[in-house]
């Protein structure tokens, strides 16, 4: 998702450093957060979304706005676990994987109908992450079937 702005908006002079992703409370992307290096940056950037034809929407914020975290690729969304999970049993669940466990964070959100428990993994490189969503992605914790992304 980083690499598409940024080759949409080529001739900006944008890294990777300089693209977060807003996510609601449920993990989703709503926003793409962009740091421009300087204001001709910002206008050639306006410029060629128009020239494009996309409708995307450009506008100046905040710098707060930039305090959003920013995961990197490195960091795992586990989704649907078990509501009796804990931490060994994902721990368990990841066998194989280089992770951090000890920086993992379980929590519930409302789903529908019942709350969803979820936790962030952080892994040491992107490939890590990627690797592990690859080979465990849909597999099974607790009788439970596990939804992974990885999160920018």
């Amino acid at each position: 998702m980083k690499t598409d702005i940024i080759h949409m908006l080529e001739g900006c002079d944008l890294s990777l450093q300089d693209v977060r992703v807003e996510y609601n409370r449920y993990y989703d992307p709503v926003a793409m957060i962009v740091q421009f290096p300087s204001r001709p940056s910002f206008d050639f950037a306006v410029k060629a979304v128009v020239r494009q034809g996309r409708v995307y929407r450009l506008e100046k914020t905040d710098k707060s706005y930039w305090n959003i975290p920013s995961y990197d690729g490195k960091t795992v969304l586990l989704q649907g676990l078990p509501r009796n999970a804990l931490p060994e049993d994902v721990d368990r669940f990841l066998c194989g994987s280089e992770c951090f466990t000890s920086t993992m964070q379980m929590f519930a959100r409302q789903g529908l109908s019942n709350p969803i428990k979820m936790a962030l993994v952080q892994f040491p490189s992107q490939i890590e992450a990627t690797n592990s969503v690859i080979s465990k992605n849909r597999s099974f914790c607790l009788n439970n079937q596990i939804l992974m992304r990885v999160l920018q």
